[in-house]
């Protein structure tokens, strides 16, 4: 049996896989969220899911963010604007915490369907 082709197809898929977790960029300005968003818990209290319209965002937390999943209330903000979402001093406030956003890497919406499916 020739592994050759086999060996070039498993090649050939491991560089696309490596390609799409690429494309994960890191948010580089600041973002004004508008009316039409969804936010997803994801990844315990280290991370959740923010969707923008058809924009779609991994946000991770500098710390433990154990309140984001038992609150009922999330609210975004940076720069002293409550719905803005910047890669650096943006908070997400819970009813009891102020959650220090570490990082924010834009996401397409597969991805974003893919891990929302996870949390449930």
């Amino acid at each position: 049996m020739n592994t050759k082709p086999i060996l070039l197809a498993a090649l050939f898929f491991g560089a696309s896989l490596g390609a799409s977790a690429a494309e994960n960029a890191p948010l580089t300005g600041c973002v004004d969220l508008g009316a039409d968003q969804e936010i997803v818990r994801a990844g315990g209290s280290r991370s959740m899911l923010v969707r923008d319209a058809d924009q779609h965002y991994l946000v991770t937390f500098r710390d433990d963010c154990g309140s984001l999943a038992m609150t009922s209330s999330v609210r975004i903000v940076a720069e002293g604007s409550e719905g803005r979402l910047c890669p650096t001093g943006s908070v997400v406030k819970t009813k009891r915490d102020n959650c220090v956003v570490r990082g924010v890497e834009t996401i397409d919406a597969e991805q974003f369907t893919n891990r929302k499916r996870r949390t449930r």
